[in-house]
């Protein structure tokens, strides 16, 4: 009997250190650590969008604006956010103009001059909705990304919602 409880624990102890044992390492997925919040996030050569959504006012869902992070990271070669396409019930307000130097990161929709406003006469922009965009820029990449369409109210409260883009140039 003791040797039937000895093998029993043995096989039990066994079986634990094997099943521990896909949890581990570098590469585990319980190390991997993925972005947070309700963006999207897209890599294109050597730019990165990051936290990518996009915010409407429940009172007014014609028009949004989108908020994202791109960030340039080759060493020499600057480049411009010159274009966006949208989703047939989504039009863009105004020239996207938004230059993105060399290992330099923009905010767009807070925190910054630059903007992109959406507009939906078609309950495209309801919050809750993914809306489909694509950022083309100069360089001759695209990004196309599906994005959530957030509520202007809780962390998105104070994220204004221009009536029009304004135009940005380059010095």
């Amino acid at each position: 009997m003791a040797r039937k409880n000895i093998a029993l624990a043995a096989f039990l102890s066994a079986a634990v250190l094997l099943l521990s044992g896909c949890a581990t390492g570098f590469d585990a997925a319980t190390n991997a650590q993925g972005d947070s919040g309700n963006g999207r996030s897209v890599d294109v050569g050597a730019l990165q969008i990051r936290n990518a959504t996009v915010v409407v006012d429940p009172a007014d869902v014609t028009r949004a604006t989108v908020l994202m992070t791109v960030i340039n990271t080759d060493d020499a070669t600057d480049d411009v956010l010159n274009g966006v396409a949208a989703a047939k019930s989504v039009g863009v307000v105004g020239e996207v103009n938004i230059p993105v130097a060399h290992k330099s990161t923009v905010n767009v929709g807070f925190e910054s001059e630059y903007r992109i406003v959406l507009t939906s006469v078609s309950g495209g922009l309801e919050p809750g909705t993914f809306v489909n965009l694509s950022f083309m820029f100069a360089g001759g990449q695209s990004a196309p990304m599906s994005l959530l369409v957030n509520e202007k109210s809780g962390f998105y409260a104070d994220i204004e919602i221009p009536s029009a883009a304004p135009v940005v140039t380059t010095p």
